[in-house]
């Protein structure tokens, strides 16, 4: 992956991000996302924008950053950028791969969508019913409303910001959401409430989303963790795999795992 790209992709993934937790920045390249919300470790983890030769250096501070939290490290490097001197330092400082992120871009649409669901884009009077979708489908509970609900009306005031609702048989069913930077749309926060899935919601929204970004001349992007079993349907509705990051977890982490993938 060329540099811009890789950073552009980078970017719009820690711009998203940055609404939902702390960002921590240590130098250009190198970050640190910290929750005073959310405890799983997907809001709070360390990534990197380009791997250098002062990498090890980077992971050192990553380290003490999570220290201050009293936080186990989890950070994401792009597979590609992994050369033996960082390896190295993962391996002698007790971490261990759990999981990978695949970064994707659509390539050649191929959607199935459902004609009954209708679609609602931008309207900011809609926060509560997005912020249930969204609690209800990654976390089937609705105990975190009270935290989320003060995140989207942030990010609903952002002109970048486009946040989409999917109706079925007069119900709120599905949430989205698209953010736009330096030629990329990205799609965050795809979910649809227990209750419909399998009736082509999810991808009825991509669909809106792919035409939408082709309109405004951007690649969409999205990623999805490997273990939440998703990529599959993602590439069958002609996503492609631009690269793969690696999810390293200090030995003992103790934060749980993002439920329902990622968001």
């Amino acid at each position: 992956m060329a540099e811009f790209t890789e950073r552009a992709y980078e970017l719009n993934e820690v711009s998203w991000w940055s609404h939902w937790a702390d960002v921590v920045w240590l130098g250009p390249d190198a970050y640190v996302l910290l929750s005073r919300d959310f405890d799983e470790y997907f809001f709070n983890r360390a990534g990197f924008l380009r791997v250098g030769p002062d990498s090890e250096v980077l992971l050192e501070k990553m380290e003490g950053e999570f220290g201050k939290k009293k936080l186990t490290p989890y950070v994401f490097v792009q597979s590609e950028s992994l050369y033996p001197r960082l390896l190295q330092k993962f391996s002698k400082s007790g971490y261990r791969i759990s999981d990978q992120m695949s970064v994707m871009e659509m390539g050649e649409p191929s959607f199935s969508v459902n004609p009954q669901v209708t679609l609602e884009m931008g309207n900011k009077e809609r926060i509560t019913e997005w912020v249930d979708v969204y609690v209800r489908a990654f976390y089937g509970t609705v105990e975190l409303e009270s935290k989320v609900t003060p995140v989207l009306r942030r990010v609903s005031k952002i002109p970048e910001v486009g946040l989409l609702l999917a109706y079925l048989d007069g119900m709120v069913v599905g949430a989205l959401a698209l953010l736009r930077t330096d030629g990329m749309c990205g799609v965050y926060c795809v979910g649809t409430v227990p209750e419909v899935r399998g009736r082509r919601v999810a991808s009825t929204m991509l669909e809106f989303a792919s035409r939408l970004a082709v309109k405004e001349g951007r690649k969409l992007i999205l990623q999805t963790i490997l273990s939440d079993s998703v990529e599959p349907l993602y590439l069958r509705a002609g996503f492609r795999r631009v690269c793969l990051k690696e999810l390293f977890v200090k030995e003992g982490g103790a934060l749980k795992s993002q439920k329902g993938g990622v968001p």
